[in-house]
């Protein structure tokens, strides 16, 4: 598939990964729509680049745990910039939680960000799914995390959200084929400003040390683009960490 003069609607696009996959798109001749929830000076500043370099992009406000509003969301991208070739599920919440305190877990924990990194994608992806699978082609990439695999991270929530979301790749690629491939990533601890919103201080002290492999968040956008690209895999969830889910629990300190 090429992006070229296609769109792409990227959730969470104006920092981090998100803008960084935004970029890469844009680089390869997509338009671009730059979702946000609260981040509106973020996603702008986003969409000023991607003009930048060239490409037609909007910014557009929805709370994606809404399905109303994630409906919205999709409407709004294709009158814009016309029919959605591909959307990238990238929004996302966490609070950080050590996994041993498990008392410090309340049910709004569990209640947003289920509703964001699960919830979320299932609705933007219903919603774009069903009319790209009506046109008979698109793609659907989720930004799941290698905390899955590891079973550590900022908090169990978290970590149980981003499974969820691995499973629900899997059955989306099943659902809606072969019209639409659903695919997901799974990276390791990216140096964004991610990290400084989310982890507690230990666990930023443990990763800046340099015992927690980081991935560059580059070579994230790069894979992204590709998995976009590829018309011949689907259902698939690649993990791109560095070998930092392969180290022994007991060796993990980020609990």
């Amino acid at each position: 598939m090429t992006l070229n003069g296609k769109s792409v609607l990227v959730t969470g696009g104006g920092t981090g990964l998100g803008r960084a996959i935004a970029r890469a798109a844009a680089k390869s001749g997509a338009n671009v729509i730059i979702n946000y929830s609260r981040s509106a000076s973020d996603a702008e500043c986003t969409v000023a680049e991607l003009k930048s370099l060239g490409a037609r992009a909007i910014a557009v406000q929805a709370s994606v745990d809404d399905p109303d509003q994630a409906e919205r969301l999709v409407d709004r991208a294709e009158r814009a910039l016309g029919p959605l070739c591909a959307l990238v599920n990238n929004a996302g919440v966490t609070r950080g939680v050590p996994f041993s305190d498990v008392e410090a877990v309340t049910p709004g924990d569990w209640h947003r960000t289920l509703g964001v990194n699960l919830l979320g994608a299932w609705y933007c992806s219903r919603v774009a799914g069903h009319r790209m699978r009506t046109r008979g082609t698109g793609t659907i990439l989720n930004v799941a995390s290698d905390s899955a695999i590891s079973l550590s991270g900022s908090s169990i929530p978290y970590v149980v959200s981003k499974a969820a979301l691995i499973a629900l790749t899997r059955c989306m690629a099943r659902a809606l084929a072969p019209a639409v491939r659903v695919n997901a990533i799974a990276p390791g601890w990216m140096t964004t400003r991610w990290l400084e919103d989310n982890l507690t201080a230990s666990q930023l002290a443990y990763i800046r040390s340099g015992a927690a492999r980081t991935t560059d968040v580059n070579d994230m956008a790069a894979l992204s683009i590709e998995l976009l690209r590829n018309d011949s895999v689907t259902g698939q969830c690649l993990v791109v960490d560095g070998g930092d889910s392969l180290v022994a629990p007991e060796q993990n300190k980020l609990d």
